[in-house]
């Protein structure tokens, strides 16, 4: 058997080569797979199942006649205006498959629990006004207008508000790499959060590689998206609100308006204050970037537009520096991370499975990205269900 070699097309190869990342790969692992599109060597079982692991191509893929036909409707709501590639990741593609998994199981879980649907997704459209959404996601969520006040920092707020959303159904994952492997980290470039829309068991997907700032505004934005009805993969930092399409103007007005209420705003606003200084006392005020503060000022007639990009490319290089020393920054506890990453609300409703024996360990572990033993250590640190 150890001999026995598998014959790869050509264009099989090109396939592969246009949907990884090459830096991904050494020297070697490049130059085999040349040799097995030219037909100088071909791979053996071994080998084909090692390449498959390390460009994250699914080992069936290598034995196709012609190039699979991957199909992922998310993508087609990449935010307008974001990084361009050929294709989606392999991360990008492992975690849109995973919340989809978790979707799919929790929809299930909850119609066989006769669970009704939730009237808050898609209940509004997009005619209506930015203000009037932002005043039903608080209410329905039980915030109160100045809810930004209850957080020392925004990841005080981000957790608030993840909170309320899980309390009302909502799905709301975390995380910055493909499960718990360091080597496949996600890329802020390609997305920053998603959203899945549903019904029963409407899904967030947060990128933690972004600042905290980053990820309250992008919580917010895609909570707008669930009102609104409509999927997202969202990609712009709150520095940037060029060149987006209408349905993104409005996610980033609403979005805006539940951080930094308009009222609220123009009556902390004092223009006898040098620009600088009050954007950065506004951005203490409302735990929240100075990126937003700046737009809230020039949508307001507050500053004048040059001012306005003139500071906007500083805050710019300031998200910038924030992520070179964020990934300068140690991971902290795994388990603490594990769970923070996952919805609670989801593990217990999978353990409780579990336990029934309508779910097998074997498929808890599959959509939680653990084994046996992380799983279980997980669990035993939530406390239970």
């Amino acid at each position: 058997m150890a001999g026995i070699t598998l014959p790869i097309h050509s264009n099989i190869i090109d396939w592969v080569l246009q949907n990884i990342q090459e830096d991904h790969l050494d020297t070697a692992d490049l130059h085999q797979l040349d040799a097995w599109k030219t037909g100088e060597k071909q791979p053996t079982l071994r080998q084909l199942e090692d390449m498959s692991k390390k460009t994250h191509i699914p080992f069936g893929y290598f034995l196709l006649q012609t190039p699979p036909k991957e199909v992922f409707p998310l993508i087609e709501y990449r935010t307008v205006g974001s990084t361009k590639r050929k294709s989606p990741s392999r991360e990008l593609i492992d975690v849109l498959d995973q919340m989809a998994a978790i979707q799919d199981w929790m929809r299930d879980e909850l119609q066989a629990d006769g669970m009704d649907k939730l009237s808050f997704v898609g209940s509004y459209g997009l005619h209506m006004p930015a203000i009037q959404i932002a005043q039903s996601i608080r209410h329905i969520l039980e915030l109160k207008t100045n809810w930004y006040s209850t957080g020392k920092t925004a990841g005080d707020n981000f957790n608030l508000f993840r909170e309320r959303l899980t309390n009302c159904g909502v799905l709301v994952f975390t995380g910055g790499k493909v499960g718990s492997n360091t080597h496949r980290p996600l890329n802020i470039n390609e997305f920053r959060a998603f959203t899945q829309v549903d019904p029963y068991a409407p899904l967030i997907f947060i990128n933690t590689t972004d600042a905290p700032n980053g990820r309250l505004f992008s919580l917010l934005h895609e909570t707008a998206h669930l009102w609104l009805g409509e999927n997202s993969l969202f990609n712009h930092p709150d520095w940037s609100r060029e060149n987006v399409n209408l349905l993104e103007q409005k996610c980033n007005a609403v979005a805006a308006e539940l951080l930094v209420p308009i009222d609220d705003f123009r009556s902390t606003w004092d223009s006898s204050v040098p620009v600088e200084e009050m954007v950065e006392r506004a951005s203490h005020y409302f735990r929240c970037s100075e990126a937003v503060i700046l737009r809230r000022a020039y949508d307001n007639g507050k500053i004048q537009r040059d001012l306005y990009m003139k500071l906007m490319a500083v805050q710019k290089q300031h998200w910038k520096n924030a992520r070179a020393n964020k990934e300068k920054s140690s991971g902290g506890d795994f388990y603490n991370t594990l769970l923070s990453n996952l919805d609670r609300r989801f593990l217990s409703a999978l353990e409780r499975s579990v336990l029934q024996g309508t779910t097998q360990d074997t498929d808890a572990y599959r959509l939680t990205g653990t084994n046996r033993k992380t799983y279980r250590a997980a669990l035993a640190r939530m406390g239970g269900i």
